[in-house]
């Protein structure tokens, strides 16, 4: 009889914790994230979840970094179809924002995550590290640079509504937005 075990690989692990931990954000809310929650739908012990992820913070900028990579990664996919080089990864900031549909699931987890914000400085300038990932190649020219800050305030202010429901924005709105403010128009189109 064979009394070896397998062990997982450590990245497996924290793959899997993480994704539970979205699932326990999405479904259950600030109020519902705890460790407790988490571990009782992963399959590795509560212990092997502390090993991985030591606090509730550890496991907040985990669940960051998986958010952040996945949205900058979507952010310069967009961007890398844009053809006009200048202000592209702004308007590709404004285009994921307006375009991706906001789910109940959505809203839930960017809850957790602004809640956590709130409360954990540390996790907001996290936050703010993968959104300066996206912002490198923005316009360096004043108008350029005042352009690609407004975008993304435009895109902020309404991920901030989705997240609170404030305004009903609909599909036909999300467009209209998109194309006032998209290449072509004088606010994100190189004038000089």
């Amino acid at each position: 009889m064979d009394t070896t075990t397998r062990r997982r690989a450590p990245d497996d692990t924290r793959a899997e914790i993480i994704e539970k931990a979205l699932e326990v954000a999405a479904e259950l809310g600030a109020s519902g994230f705890t460790l407790d929650a988490v571990a009782a739908r992963t399959t590795v012990s509560k212990g092997a979840l502390l090993h991985h992820f030591p606090s509730k913070i550890a496991l907040l900028e985990g669940m960051i970094d998986h958010l952040g990579e996945m949205h900058t990664d979507g952010i310069l996919a967009e961007a890398a179809r844009d053809p006009e080089p200048y202000g592209r990864n702004a308007r590709a900031y404004l285009r994921a924002t307006v375009i991706e549909p906001v789910t109940p699931q959505d809203v839930s987890i960017g809850r957790v995550v602004m809640a956590a914000c709130a409360i954990e400085p540390a996790l907001a300038l996290r936050w703010r590290g993968w959104i300066d990932r996206v912002k490198v190649d923005d316009p360096s020219d004043p108008v350029g640079a005042d352009d690609a800050l407004m975008l993304r305030l435009l895109a902020d202010g309404l991920w901030v509504s989705d997240m609170f429901g404030i305004h009903d924005v609909s599909a036909d709105q999300r467009q209209a937005l998109l194309s006032l403010l998209t290449p072509g128009h004088p606010i994100t189109a190189n004038e000089a």
